[in-house]
């Protein structure tokens, strides 16, 4: 059994705000896929989005298609096509990498189609980061990058192994320290242009993060890996949104009581922007 949502929270429905999360399922195959679209700016200065007016404004402003969420759908759709085109035994580390290093590609190609000048404030790339795996047997092949993740629980619902969170709140104190950064904030232009040119994609910068927009440097982020998995135990792949309701006791309760449809409600309270969650069962 292998089933997938998308959810968010409240505000940002009330608030129109596009859909950027992405998944994909193969019930065949066994491949999953999750992305995470990057949020891009609508406006120069940005609006607080904290409260309800400012998710408001944020959205009214934002363009349409949305390009993070045409990042995270190319992700989702080249993943399973490239590892489908492997035999079944061959579907390794090697072949996950290959999937994000063409998605990647595919991602690169609509860029330079549909934002022919970057300023990483408007008009910066779209991007998404993501994850994406497939079992095999007692084997399940994976990769990621940033802060979507693969974790696998035993029949008791215990966390027996996740993929570690690399993504930019890992280094925000030490990226803050810049000096070009002081007295500045995240709704300043400024900041956010020495952020994603800088920091973003930047394997030279030791507190960079990775995201696939096409740079052919997003690659050095792609983490892949291979896992023993018991029948009896659930493979999850999730995008940050839902990881602080993955690794809390109420998910496990859920896991442990085989109650799926439980697992996916408190999802659904407890998210706080979006996010989404594959279980594999």
């Amino acid at each position: 059994m292998i089933k997938g949502f998308t959810t968010a929270n409240w505000k940002k429905q009330i608030a129109l705000m596009p859909r950027e999360d992405s998944y994909s399922i193969d019930q065949q195959e066994g491949i999953v896929a999750v992305a995470d679209g990057v949020t891009r700016d609508p406006l120069k200065n940005l609006p607080n989005s904290r409260t309800l007016a400012g998710k408001i404004k944020f959205a009214f402003h934002y363009p349409r298609p949305s390009p993070a969420a045409v990042a995270a759908n190319i992700f989702t759709r080249t993943f399973p096509q490239v590892l489908q085109d492997y035999l079944v035994f061959n579907r390794n580390q090697e072949a996950i990498r290959n999937a994000f290093a063409e998605a990647n590609k595919r991602i690169s190609d609509w860029n330079k189609d549909n934002i022919p000048a970057v300023d990483y404030i408007k008009r910066d790339f779209a991007g998404c980061v993501s994850a994406g795996a497939v079992k095999l047997t007692e084997l399940v092949s994976f990769g990621y990058l940033t802060d979507c993740g693969v974790a696998i629980f035993d029949e008791n619902g215990n966390l027996k192994f996740r993929t570690e969170n690399q993504g930019p709140d890992k280094y925000d104190k030490n990226i803050w320290k810049d000096l070009r950064l002081q007295r500045l904030e995240w709704a300043d232009p400024k900041a956010r242009k020495i952020v994603r040119s800088e920091y973003r994609n930047n394997p030279e910068e030791e507190n960079s993060f990775g995201v696939l927009t096409g740079e052919e440097t997003a690659m050095h982020y792609v983490r892949t890996g291979t896992h023993e998995i018991k029948p009896d135990e659930t493979l999850i792949v999730y995008s940050d949104g839902l990881e602080p309701v993955i690794f809390s006791g109420d998910f496990s309760d859920k896991l442990k009581q085989k109650d799926f449809r439980g697992l996916e409600k408190i999802c659904r309270q407890k998210v706080k922007t979006e996010g989404t969650l594959i279980y594999f069962k």
